[in-house]
């Protein structure tokens, strides 16, 4: 794929300058991650829409592992979500938590950690359809333990209940030490035919 970056050059306003100290190449650094950051996520989020905006299905359920092993939606990858381990009806992600993830009060926000453990879920229960199907989320539960900072963290989801239509999955989140942080379940809906098309 050819080098598709462009120059762009900024102008910041009088007081943003002296408030990142006035040093023109910590600034310049600055916006260069920005904006390299900005480029990875629309190649994912252009990746994605390429790719039809839903988990690809293979033929059986060795194929779909392999696919969902190289799926990462634009959200997972926005919140550095990492697929560690999966197998039909199991699926285990992790996070390594930043500054960026933190809420008012400088601990990880409760929406990343819901959001950590919904995807871990969604890779679960996705591991068990067929080509031709797809799933929606009927009901999400969460229950935060303890909090978190900068603990790098394990979501593994678990299909408890999978019915031909309706499914239970449940997920615990743990720190390094294997303590628990946070348990969700959700209940999924499989989607087949007409219901499952742009889903």
């Amino acid at each position: 794929m050819a080098d598709q970056r462009r120059e762009t050059t900024v102008a910041l306003p009088g007081d943003v300058y002296e408030r990142l100290g006035g040093d023109d190449e910590a600034v310049a650094e600055t916006l260069e991650t920005l904006a390299a950051d900005h480029a990875e996520l629309q190649r994912s989020i252009a990746q994605f829409t390429d790719e039809g905006g839903e988990p690809p299905m293979g033929e059986g359920q060795a194929a779909t592992m392999a696919a969902l092993a190289d799926f990462g939606p634009p959200i997972g990858r926005l919140l550095g979500f990492e697929l560690e381990d999966a197998e039909p009806g199991r699926a285990v992600l992790s996070l390594q938590p930043g500054p960026e993830h933190a809420n008012p009060m400088g601990t990880l926000h409760g929406g990343v950690l819901c959001d950590l453990g919904d995807a871990a879920m969604g890779y679960a229960y996705a591991s068990t359809l067929g080509p031709d199907e797809s799933f929606t989320t009927l009901e999400l539960d969460v229950k935060f333990l303890r909090p978190v900072w900068d603990q790098r963290l394990m979501a593994e989801a678990t299909i408890t209940h999978d019915g031909r239509t309706v499914g239970l999955v449940e997920c615990d989140v743990t720190g390094p030490d294997d303590e628990l942080i946070a348990h969700l379940e959700s209940v999924c809906m499989t989607l087949r035919g007409d219901d499952a098309d742009g889903r």
